[in-house]
């Protein structure tokens, strides 16, 4: 469901207007005003106008317990040790691997339940982009080729961290209510694993 369809659902046939517009997401909708039987409108929402017939608009509030309708669903997918295996590290930069098998059947299942899929990798960063003498653009571009020819849905690839539901990441570690020794130990049991 997009903006214009939950915009639709405020629109009032009753009141005869055609057309929805939006300040914003969580602004105000307009719809069309009715008319008198003599033709002029009446003024819900403004002054009287000239003899021509010009559609009027009647304000419909968007109430903020109801902002969650205007919201992208979005899930932020790190590539390498996520969804390519990455099993021989970075040589050169290059994407040789296979997917991980349940990757593409997961990012489905979040697409089809309305999920923007956002492939998020430093692989596109402009500082890594120029350690490997290309830009960035070029980089997006072998990620996106890659994901394509193992048929993996996304809807764009970024380094950026942008806001999402969900950040789905090898290195990820969560924090709970701001429990940072929770949070040492899981760095130190890794550093331990990696020594």
């Amino acid at each position: 469901m997009n903006l214009n369809d939950i915009l639709d659902m405020f629109y009032d046939e009753s009141m005869g207007g055609a057309g929805i517009s939006s300040s914003g997401a969580a602004g105000v909708a307009t719809t069309g005003a009715a008319t008198t039987s003599s033709g002029n409108a009446f003024g819900m929402d403004s002054l009287p106008e000239s003899k021509k017939k010009k559609k009027r608009s009647v304000m419909r509030m968007v109430y903020p317990e109801m902002l969650y309708l205007f919201q992208e669903k979005r899930v932020l997918i790190d590539l390498d040790k996520t969804i390519h295996k990455y099993s021989k590290g970075w040589q050169d930069g290059e994407i040789y691997d296979e997917p991980f098998e349940q990757a593409r059947d997961a990012i489905n299942w979040l697409k089809d339940n309305g999920y923007e899929i956002v492939i998020f990798t430093t692989r596109a960063s402009p500082g890594n982009a120029a350690e490997m003498g290309g830009d960035e653009k070029k980089e997006i571009a072998k990620v996106q080729a890659w994901l394509k020819h193992h048929n993996i849905y996304f809807d764009k690839v970024t380094a950026d961290k942008i806001s999402a539901d969900f950040y789905i990441d090898d290195k990820a570690i969560p924090i709970h209510n701001g429990n940072w020794d929770a949070v040492l130990k899981v760095i130190k049991k890794r550093m331990e694993y990696d020594s």
